[in-house]
């Protein structure tokens, strides 16, 4: 019997070493890793002389260069801390049992403070206090010591003081009045398209991909007018002055010029363009004339079509007497003024394969430089000097140069912002 018992107390002991030993070698690490980078930072948060309630919830935001930020709060409390990236040098090691490995994961550490919430209103509500009776001795020494004007600007503001508290009571009132003040505002696609009809410029292709499409020729002109304007007579016509004869407009340089070098029946479209362009010239050189008949004889008699479009899209109607023509009495006031020259500087843009030189127009016009560029940049033009290369082209010297300016029509095309302000009668001339 008694060898029966020691031989069960050596077995019994056997089974606790060899347990002890499968337990000890179910702890030994595989691997150690290091997280350099991981989608779940933990952090390592210092409380001094404060207990935090269980169950507080704290959220952490990230900051540029490894600055972390984290905010709990409870019904009393707030509670925040931040880093010092220089001091975060701890790691946590976070152990995973199925794999037998630990993973270092860099855990910055968060100095903490506590606010409470009752004491941070009080504070506000002090800082707004000081601030009013700062405001208080500020204007007892002014109505004291302070000048006339001084003593008037305290005065308007104190009677003009809006107290917040008092206005709590009307605030839906006042709300629904500045909705019903604004719900007949035009929409921002109106105001835009109120702009465009602002504007003194032939309809525009503001997403072209080329320079003929910006300005499309039949908005200049219909496409009747278009094929209205007969220039076969002029092209056949081999003498120069006999060619300027059988335009609307004989006395333009800028025109006659480019006339008589037309001499390719390819180029009849560029022909169409400059009668049409002496059309324009000689409307505005005549623009006060109010009568159809006489502006008629004044333009060489052109076709019906073409001086009624003109009378239209560059008129206002003038009052006269019971009875008479609409279009027999007219006038051309400013602004029509600034879209017939606009108008007509599309027309040469096209001619002169949209690099115009503004003196040329400027004398032809009788108009001061400013104005004309004026127009060219509400066209979306930009005014730039002469190179070098069409500087010798055009036969100037430096000094001529540096006051010619060319009108230069590009892609990408963008109109100007509307300046709003009023011309005055001396800038227009």
């Amino acid at each position: 019997m008694g060898e029966e018992k020691k031989e069960k107390k050596r077995k019994h002991r056997h089974s606790k070493d060899k347990e002890k030993k499968r337990t000890k070698s179910q702890h030994i690490l595989d691997s150690v890793q290091v997280k350099v980078e991981s989608s779940i930072t933990p952090f390592l948060a210092t409380f001094p002389g404060v207990s935090v309630p269980d169950g507080t919830k704290f959220q952490a935001y990230a900051g540029p260069k490894d600055h972390y930020v984290i905010h709990g709060e409870t019904e009393r409390m707030e509670y925040d801390g931040q880093n010092d990236p220089d001091e975060d040098l701890y790691y946590v090691g976070v152990y995973d049992p199925n794999t037998r490995t630990v993973e270092l994961m860099h855990a910055p550490i968060m100095k903490t403070t506590r606010t409470i919430k009752a004491y941070k209103k009080k504070a506000i509500a002090a800082v707004k206090q000081a601030n009013v009776q700062n405001r208080i001795q500020r204007n007892a020494l002014g109505e004291a010591f302070g000048t006339k004007k001084a003593k008037r600007v305290i005065s308007d503001l104190e009677r003009n003081k809006i107290e917040a508290e008092k206005l709590e009571s009307y605030a839906d009132s006042i709300v629904d009045n500045i909705k019903t003040a604004t719900e007949n505002l035009p929409s921002a696609d109106v105001l835009r398209e109120q702009q465009s009809e602002e504007r003194p410029i032939p309809p525009c292709n503001e997403d072209a991909d080329d320079l003929n499409s910006i300005y499309p020729l039949y908005g200049l002109l219909s496409k009747e007018e278009f094929v209205a304007i007969r220039v076969g007579a002029i092209f056949r016509e081999q003498d120069a002055k006999k060619r300027t004869s059988l335009l609307p407009f004989k006395t333009s340089e800028y025109i006659n010029n480019r006339v008589a070098r037309i001499n390719n029946e390819n180029e009849m479209q560029k022909l169409k363009l400059l009668y049409y362009a002496s059309l324009l010239m000689g409307f505005y050189n005549n623009r006060r004339i109010s009568n159809k008949r006489a502006l008629l004889q004044k333009l060489n008699h052109p076709a019906e079509i073409l001086i009624n479009s003109l009378i239209q899209k560059f008129t206002d109607s003038k009052v006269g007497k019971v009875g008479k023509e609409k279009d027999a009495s007219f006038t051309i006031t400013p602004k029509m003024e600034d879209k017939l020259l606009c108008y007509l500087f599309v027309t040469c843009l096209r001619i002169d394969e949209y690099i115009v030189e503004i003196p040329l127009l400027t004398a032809e016009l009788s108009l001061r430089p400013t104005r004309v560029q004026d127009l060219f940049k509400a066209l979306g033009c930009k005014i730039r000097p002469c190179s070098s290369a069409q500087k010798e082209a055009l036969g100037l010297t430096t000094a001529e140069a540096a006051n010619y300016k060319l009108a230069t029509l590009s892609l990408p095309f963008k109109l100007p912002e509307l300046a709003r302000r009023r011309r005055t009668a001396q800038s227009r001339r």
